[in-house]
C-alpha cells in the first residue's frame, strides 16, 4: 500500500495538488486567497517521496562506492580507527571550509524556496520538494557529507571524495551548457540550447533565479577541493549516479501538475499547441499548471529543440526512453570528462 502511494499519480492526482481547478477568493471583499497554504505541515506525498528519493539515492551511491570504489585495503586498515587516527580518513582544511560552505548554501537555498512556496500558489506549494531532488541539489547534499569534515563517527560520514567529483560529472554536461547558454543569451537574448531557458518561464520564481548559481560553481568547488587530477573513477561511479537519480523520479514524481481547467488547451505565449512531447495539455498559469520532469525523467527537456537530442518525440515506451536518454546522457558527460573536466582538474 505505501509502495502505491508512493507512486507517482499522474498530473490531475490530488496527492500531488492537481485535481480540479478552485478559483482565487476575492481577496479585496474578505475572502482567503484559496492558493496560499497555510498549514505548517508540508504536503504528505511531496514529504515523502523527497525523504524516500534522498534516502536510497545517498545510500545505495554510498553502497556502490564502498562495494566497487573504495580501496579495499585502506578500508580494512582504516575501519576500527577515529578520524583523527589516520590521514586516509582525515579531510584537508580545504575541504572541511568547503563542505560547511555547501551546508549553509544547500540550507538556504531548501529552505527559502520552501518558504517562498507558501505563498505561491498550491501547485508550486506541493511541486517545490520535488523539485530539490534535480541531481544538481543532491549533488549539494551528497559532495557536503563526503569529504568526512564532520567528525561523526558514522558510516555515511566517512570520506568519500570520490562521490562529490563522481556527482559533478554527473550534472557535467547540463552545468557546462549553462555557461554557454548564459554567454551566448547575454549577447543575443537566445539560449541556443535551452537548459536555462527556464528561468524566463512565469513559473519560475525570483527565489528560484537566485539560488541556483550553484549550476555555475559547483563543478569548479568541488574540483578544488580534491586539489588533484581525478580519474576515469569518477565518471565510472557518475553512470550509477545519474541512472539512480532518473529511476526514482520517475517512480516518485509526475511529469507535470496539473489542475482541470477549460484553458488547458489555449495557445501558449511563444504560438506552440500547448502541449508537451508526450501530448499533455499545458496551461501557461503556474496556478493552473507546473512542469517538473525532475531529472529528465518523463521527456528530454521541453525547450531542448535540437534534433538529435530528441529520444522522446515518438512518445516510446519507459523502458526504450531510459535507454535513449541514459545511453546519451552518459555518452556527453564521458565527452565532457575527457575534454574539459579532466583538464580542469589538472589546473584547479
Amino acid at each position: 500500500m505505501l509502495i502505491g502511494f508512493l507512486s507517482q499519480g499522474g498530473p490531475f492526482h490530488p496527492k500531488h495538488g492537481g485535481g480540479r481547478f478552485t478559483s482565487l477568493s476575492n481577496v479585496k471583499n474578505g475572502g482567503v486567497n484559496e492558493f496560499n497554504c497555510t498549514s505548517i505541515l508540508p504536503p504528505l506525498h511531496p514529504f515523502l517521496a523527497f525523504l524516500v528519493h534522498y534516502s536510497i539515492a545517498i545510500s545505495t551511491i554510498y553502497a556502490v562506492h564502498d562495494a566497487f570504489f573504495f580501496d579495499m585495503q585502506a578500508r580494512d586498515e582504516t575501519s576500527n580507527l577515529k578520524y583523527d587516527d589516520a590521514s586516509t580518513t582525515t579531510p584537508t582544511q580545504r575541504q572541511v571550509r568547503i563542505s560547511q560552505f555547501l551546508f549553509i548554501y544547500t540550507a538556504i537555498l531548501f529552505i527559502a524556496r520552501y518558504i517562498s512556496s507558501y505563498h505561491a500558489g498550491r501547485l508550486r506549494h506541493h511541486s517545490v520538494l520535488y523539485e530539490l531532488t534535480w541531481l544538481c541539489n543532491s549533488t549539494l547534499v551528497m559532495s557536503c557529507i563526503s569529504y568526512g569534515a564532520w567528525n561523526i563517527d558514522h558510516w555515511l560520514f566517512r570520506k568519500r571524495p570520490l562521490i562529490a567529483t563522481s556527482c559533478s560529472v554527473a550534472v557535467s554536461i547540463d552545468q557546462i551548457l549553462w555557461y554557454v547558454d548564459l554567454i551566448v543569451w547575454s549577447v543575443t537574448g537566445k539560449f541556443p540550447f535551452g537548459v536555462t531557458k527556464y528561468l524566463a518561464w512565469k513559473q519560475t520564481l525570483w527565489i528560484d533565479r537566485f539560488t541556483c548559481t550553484h549550476h555555475l560553481w559547483t563543478i569548479p568547488l568541488l574540483f578544488y577541493a580534491e586539489n588533484g587530477p581525478i580519474t576515469w573513477k569518477s565518471f565510472q561511479l557518475s553512470v550509477y549516479i545519474v541512472t539512480c537519480h532518473v529511476m526514482l523520479s520517475r517512480w516518485l514524481t509526475p511529469h507535470v501538475i496539473q489542475c482541470e481547467t477549460k484553458t488547458t488547451a489555449t495557445k501558449t505565449s511563444n504560438g506552440s499547441n500547448g502541449k508537451s512531447a508526450n501530448g499533455i495539455a499545458k496551461d501557461t498559469d503556474p496556478n493552473h499548471y507546473r512542469y517538473l520532469n525532475v531529472n529528465l525523467s518523463h521527456e528530454l527537456w521541453r525547450d531542448i529543440k535540437l534534433p538529435f537530442l530528441q529520444v522522446s518525440k515518438d512518445n516510446p515506451t519507459a523502458f526504450i526512453y531510459f535507454i535513449r536518454l541514459l545511453m546519451r546522457w552518459n555518452l556527453f558527460n564521458a565527452l565532457a570528462f575527457a575534454a574539459i573536466l579532466l583538464p580542469l582538474s589538472l589546473v584547479l
